[in-house]
């Protein structure tokens, strides 16, 4: 069974870090003065979305899929 790790481009995982900046900047101008715990949740994503989007892009082994095919010789 042969495997291949799937890696996006640098540009589609630097515009996804870009998202990721954009959901963050607007989660925390627009929940500034709210009391609410939801603003944290809400940091919490755009940096999870821009940190994995940075690993994509300059990981060597920042794959976000890994396919596997079978041999069709094998019988199981």
């Amino acid at each position: 069974m042969a495997s291949f790790n799937v890696k996006p481009s640098k540009p589609v995982a630097i515009f996804g870090a870009l998202f990721g900046v954009a959901i963050l900047l607007f989660g925390v101008f627009s929940g500034i003065g709210r009391g609410n715990g939801f603003i944290w949740l809400w940091v919490a994503a755009g940096i999870a979305i821009m940190g994995f989007n940075l690993w994509a892009a300059f990981s060597k082994r920042g794959a976000t899929e890994i396919l596997e095919s079978r041999d069709e010789d094998q019988t199981a």
